[in-house]
């Protein structure tokens, strides 16, 4: 998203998001469209910091009060929760708040970097080396998160900053699309043609796959940056972004 005030656009960049939702019934729906509009309404108010990484941290911790509330107010709703993963472009750098077990790759040079870690059961399983990576897509525990928003008052995302170079690709996606495509499939889909291309191409391989899970997507790719504005965080790059969001929707344990 960029917004329409060039001002705010130059204060606080361009901001990317994915969130996958959990609950029953449509409870997963909502947590995630109100955990996306809380973040975006919060990032780019007046009344938020103007420095992007405080505004970023600022805006997750309101999408998780956001949908909290919610999931009090309404006993319908009660236990929904979704990830979030975010992606600021500002300057330079790239800015990330992660929750949960979406995630956010870069592909720079034909390599391909995962720049969040997975908040589930097995993945600290997999950190503490007592499951090997491999089994990890097919263990019991891999859709058991540790972290989510919205299903506690107190959040702790994790937060990052990372350097962006001209020519870099950023893929926000869903657990939808990790599980059914191997990483080093990746960089072929992502350079494939344009990034509404690069999309298409993930959703149809996942369909293909027939994959159940919901598959939510966002490519970005940098076609230029100003490194002399990253101080400032100004965002002067230019970019070409895809977004699709294809049902259907399972709920996860």
């Amino acid at each position: 998203m960029q917004p329409t005030d060039p001002a705010a656009r130059e204060r606080k960049g361009f901001l990317f998001a994915v969130a996958d939702g959990l609950g029953g019934l449509n409870a997963g729906e909502v947590a995630s469209a109100t955990a996306i509009q809380a973040l975006l309404d919060e990032y780019y108010a007046p009344s938020n910091a103007s420095r992007v990484e405080p505004a970023l941290r600022q805006a997750v911790q309101q999408a998780n009060l956001r949908v909290h509330d919610l999931a009090q107010k309404h006993v319908e709703q009660r236990g929904m929760g979704t990830t979030l993963s975010a992606l600021a472009l500002a300057g330079a750098t790239a800015y990330i708040a992660h929750v949960g077990d979406s995630r956010i790759y870069r592909l720079r040079d034909g390599k391909l970097l995962q720049l969040t870690q997975d908040h589930s059961e097995v993945a600290e399983l997999v950190r503490m080396r007592i499951v090997k990576p491999e089994m990890a897509r097919e263990h019991p525990s891999r859709n058991v998160l540790t972290r989510t928003v919205g299903h506690q008052l107190m959040l702790r995302p994790d937060f990052a900053r990372e350097p962006v170079l001209p020519g870099d690709i950023f893929l926000l996606c869903s657990d939808g699309v990790w599980s059914e495509i191997e990483d080093d499939e990746l960089p072929e889909l992502l350079t494939c043609g344009t990034p509404e291309e690069a999309c298409a191409r993930i959703i149809d391989t996942c369909l293909a796959r027939e994959c159940g899970d919901n598959v939510s997507v966002a490519v970005v790719r940098v076609d230029d940056v100003d490194h002399t504005a990253d101080q400032l965080h100004h965002q002067r790059q230019g970019f070409i972004t895809g977004i699709v969001d294809r049902m259907p929707r399972i709920r996860r344990a």
